[in-house]
């Protein structure tokens, strides 16, 4: 404004505003946060005092509020939180502002029917369907559309490393959302609280099954899509797919033939475990065994199996799902996770009644587990009479085959590859090609450590030895670890050290 402006804005009766109807219409909350105040409103134009220049994403909320350009006359910060503060707050009154507070907390303020329109749309249909198709065709595994004060960044998750995809301006933020909402059939009107759906979209000759989260953040929603192919998720990959090493897969083999026992395989959140465990079942898929499983939430359907989504809310959780599969005569039973002692207990007990369990947990290496469950609760010699084996496992980047070329060790990496009893000389890296999106890397490999007990082994776990002592009884038997399957890795051209280093601390199992 100008300086007649200011000095008008001098003379303005800050407290009378912040009792008036522009403000009464705003949550007072928001107004001392960000010490802003509504003076007047004529002719498309809201006054608003303002300390300095107004943050783009709170004039953008007001201009939104109130339907009008803001123009901003200079007051201190002090005396508008002190007007705030001072200033009794009544019911708002049925103004142009009506809604306005609503609007600002993310609360419902455009009708249902209007944002059914926004995501109705033409462009935002296309915008949407172009998102899905990219990151279908560059094979990401989640898709982020993250609200920002400008619009709405998208990214995607390429071979578990997100990478920038595109931006979108403020108008699509609304509508790009209320889109995807649609898609998973949640209430697109929702903002305050997070929200969970699945859809099932077809992109160009491939069907997509998609989980859609929703999460409430500072300017605006942010959703994740967890993208699973339904051309492959009918059939996932085959074990010898997952690039384990040749005795590592022979002797998972063996055990997953077993006709009782507990089989786990452990690692963090996106090593690949439901991907390991759907690979077993689809080789324990007979038409003599009976496969059921529990799951939070089913991830990929697979023909001739029964498989159960566990539901909290309607009180069908792990525990419960369990008790009702054992019931239904299964040879194999698939526990999703490991999360807590009762159903830690049921799978045991199923395993010990002469059924094959397979579950995963969350450890840093194959022995690790082995304390885990007896953390949870797990009797040691009901652990050492149906634990079977542990398949511990990561997920590093495979050098993209079409660029991918030999080179010298630098000598950082001969420090680091020094003690290493696989023999490296060389690293296999990519330049980057259109083939990997420039990376230089194109899909994953699983680096794998796989524990299989044996008498001794039950032996000193039931007796109480330590962590320390298991691990160095696991070494001695020749089990490599984690890090000495990714040096294999590196040595056959798969992988990088850098992706080994990334991937695996020198604690884990070592």
């Amino acid at each position: 404004m100008s300086g007649e402006a200011r000095a008008s804005g001098d003379a303005r009766d800050l407290r009378a505003a912040a009792a008036g109807t522009l403000a009464a219409g705003l949550p007072a909350r928001w107004l001392e946060e960000h010490a802003v105040l509504p003076l007047e409103l004529g002719n498309g134009i809201l006054v608003v005092a303002a300390d300095g220049v107004i943050p783009t994403t709170v004039q953008d909320a007001l201009e939104r509020a109130f339907h009008a350009d803001v123009q901003a006359v200079p007051f201190g910060a002090g005396d508008i939180r002190a007007a705030i503060l001072s200033a009794p707050r009544l019911e708002p009154p049925t103004t142009n502002a009506a809604g306005a507070g609503d609007l600002l907390r993310g609360e419902r303020t455009e009708s249902l029917d209007d944002l059914r329109a926004l995501a109705s749309r033409e462009p935002v249909i296309q915008v949407v369907n172009a998102m899905l198709a990219e990151a279908s065709r560059a094979g990401a595994s989640d898709v982020h559309v993250e609200s920002r004060p400008d619009g709405l960044r998208v990214r995607m998750r390429l071979d578990g490393v997100l990478r920038d995809a595109q931006q979108l301006g403020a108008d699509f933020r609304t509508a790009v959302i209320s889109r995807l909402k649609v898609l998973a059939g949640l209430d697109i009107a929702e903002r305050r609280l997070p929200q969970d759906g699945r859809a099932r979209v077809r992109v160009g000759d491939r069907e997509l099954d998609i989980r859609i989260s929703t999460l409430p953040a500072l300017h605006g929603e942010s959703v994740v899509l967890r993208l699973l192919d339904g051309g492959h998720a009918e059939q996932p990959s085959s074990l010898e797919m997952l690039g384990l090493r040749a005795d590592v897969l022979g002797r998972w083999r063996t055990l997953l033939q077993r006709p009782s026992g507990l089989l786990l395989v452990s690692g963090p959140t996106g090593s690949g475990k439901t991907t390991t465990l759907y690979a077993a079942l689809r080789e324990r898929s007979t038409p003599g065994v009976k496969v059921v499983t529990v799951e939070d939430p089913v991830e990929y359907r697979l023909d001739g199996i029964v498989q159960l989504p566990v539901n909290t809310r309607a009180g069908f959780g792990f525990p419960n799902a369990l008790r009702a599969i054992l019931r239904h005569d299964p040879d194999v039973i698939l526990v999703g996770e490991m999360r807590d002692t009762e159903t830690a207990d049921i799978a045991v007990q199923a395993a010990l009644t002469g059924h094959l369990v397979l579950s995963t947990v969350h450890t840093t290496d194959a022995t690790a587990a082995l304390a885990r469950l007896q953390e949870m609760g797990v009797p040691p010699y009901l652990l050492s009479a149906t634990l079977q084996g542990v398949l511990a496992q990561r997920l590093v980047r495979r050098v993209c085959g079409s660029c991918g070329a030999w080179r010298p060790l630098t000598e950082l990496e001969r420090a680091r590859v020094a003690e290493s009893d696989v023999p490296i000389t060389q690293v296999r890296e990519g330049a980057g090609c259109t083939t990997c999106a420039g990376t230089g890397f194109r899909g994953r490999v699983a680096i794998a450590e796989l524990l299989v007990l044996d008498d001794a082994l039950r032996g000193a776990f039931t007796q109480g030895a330590s962590l320390v002592e298991l691990r160095a009884m696991v070494r001695a038997r020749g089990v490599r670890s984690l890090r000495d399957d990714g040096w294999r890795s590196v040595a056959a051209g798969e992988t990088t050290i850098d992706e080994v280093v990334r991937m695996v601390s020198e604690d884990d199992g070592a």
